[in-house]
């Protein structure tokens, strides 16, 4: 049976992944953008958007669990990224997104014994896919129309 530490440490787990993404990086360090990637900037700050969003919602559940929110750091290797073309970065989103769609994945199936907390995963999951789809069609368009 799943106890609430179990869950808050999933959901913590959960913060981490949406607060430490790449797009959430490239939120606070942008790439060096083109003119004509006008799309590509939108749907980065809107994937950034939505995962700051996703990281409150799962932050208010952890607080009124009594518990502390980790926020972790952003891994070393974005540091490189920020002046790097978005062409090239398109590609690490894409990977950085289905990877968290498969953690994710993870803690939906760990928090089957906690409704609430697994509603809030699923959304994310949701979100995660549209997320996807959309640097997909992106990387289809060749990410500088628009």
């Amino acid at each position: 049976m799943m106890t609430e530490v179990d869950t808050v440490d999933v959901l913590n787990r959960l913060v981490v992944l949406h607060h430490r993404s790449l797009a959430m990086y490239l939120s606070y360090a942008p790439p060096a953008w083109k003119r004509g990637e006008e799309k590509a900037k939108q749907v980065v700050a809107l994937i950034a958007a939505d995962e700051q969003q996703t990281v409150d919602r799962l932050s208010e559940m952890i607080t009124s669990a009594g518990r502390m929110v980790r926020t972790g750091t952003f891994p070393m290797e974005y540091t490189g990224y920020h002046d790097l073309s978005f062409d090239y970065l398109l590609g690490k989103l894409i990977a950085n997104q289905q990877d968290k769609i498969l953690q994710i994945e993870e803690a939906v199936a760990e928090l089957s014994m906690a409704p609430i907390a697994k509603l809030s995963a699923e959304e994310a999951l949701g979100a995660a896919r549209g997320h996807l789809q959309s640097l997909q069609e992106l990387q289809q368009a060749g990410a500088v129309t628009g």
